[in-house]
């Protein structure tokens, strides 16, 4: 295994092209498929040959709407420049989600994260877990939490949810796993569900896990406004939300990365600190890789990447 951070630095030419499977436009599955003969779980191992899960964040207004191809094509480019092979699936689940290739719903931010996320397990699920095939995911913001809440929701057996799921390795980047300020403003929905302390937070686990085991990176920004960085890497144990992730990663302020574009950051250098479960200490970093470059260590190794 290699250390966490020698492989952070690297530069690579991002690829020029985008090949996605093909678009997903029926309604989502909301029940298994015929099941299969149950298995061995799939191994854990390193490597980018797994599908990957795409999901974005929270959208505001009375028509909600994200553009997976704007979202989320720089990262899924420079993924692929650093060897990914395996199928990426940008999620839809806002009725008017654009240019996304796997669709899980058609909902409105009224919508509880928790159907969300039992949405999402069921399509992991019936393409992939039932198959004893293994995942990676990442999220954006909100989009961290509908997978923590569908490997949750899994691992707990909350009523509807699928049976297993096989998630290796999980990152989150800007997500507010123990609530954002401004959500305070928030009435109702899905924004209302990320305040700090709200009853839906403290529904989560500390320690989700799916079948074959989950590792988790959390990363976060100074720069973020909207979720700060202290709720992104999950850094108070004692705060409703707290996960207790393998890897945390924060970039220091003052270097633009901002919540709306800290995801979208796929080369240069960076002030950074991190913190690993195996070594449990804050290590500083004057020129660490970009958020999309870590975001790509770690759904390529399954521990010390």
């Amino acid at each position: 295994m290699r250390n966490t951070f020698a492989v952070l630095v690297t530069a690579t030419v991002v690829a020029s092209g985008l090949v996605l499977s093909a678009p997903v436009s029926a309604a989502p599955i909301q029940a298994a498929a015929a099941p299969l003969q149950a298995a061995a779980k799939p191994p854990r191992n390193n490597g980018l040959n797994e599908p990957i899960y795409w999901v974005h964040g929270w959208q505001k207004g009375d028509r909600p709407s994200a553009n997976c191809a704007t979202t989320w094509n720089p990262a899924i480019n420079r993924y692929r420049a650093l060897g990914a092979r395996g199928a990426q699936h940008t999620v839809a689940y806002y009725k008017n989600d654009k240019s996304c290739n796997t669709r899980i719903g058609s909902f409105n931010n009224i919508t509880s994260i928790r159907e969300l996320g039992r949405m999402l397990a069921w399509d992991i699920y019936n393409r992939y877990s039932r198959r004893n095939v293994s995942v990676d995911a990442v999220g954006h913001s909100m989009g961290g939490l509908i997978i923590r809440t569908a490997i949750t929701g899994t691992q707990n057996r909350w009523s509807g949810f699928p049976p297993r799921l096989y998630v290796e390795d999980v990152t989150t980047i800007s997500t507010p796993h123990t609530g954002s300020t401004p959500a305070a403003l928030c009435g109702s929905g899905q924004c209302a569900q990320m305040k700090k302390g709200s009853a839906f937070l403290k529904t989560l686990t500390k320690n989700p896990q799916s079948a074959q085991g989950t590792d988790w990176t959390l990363i976060g920004s100074g720069d973020d406004d909207t979720v700060n960085w202290q709720s992104a890497v999950s850094s108070n144990s004692r705060a409703a939300g707290y996960i207790a992730a393998g890897h945390r990663v924060v970039y220091i302020s003052k270097q633009g990365l901002e919540h709306s574009t800290i995801y979208k950051k796929t080369a240069g250098a960076y002030k950074l600190r991190y913190w690993n479960f195996y070594q449990n200490r804050w290590i500083n970093q004057a020129r660490g890789a970009a958020p999309v470059v870590v975001a790509r260590n770690a759904n390529f190794y399954w521990r010390n990447w």
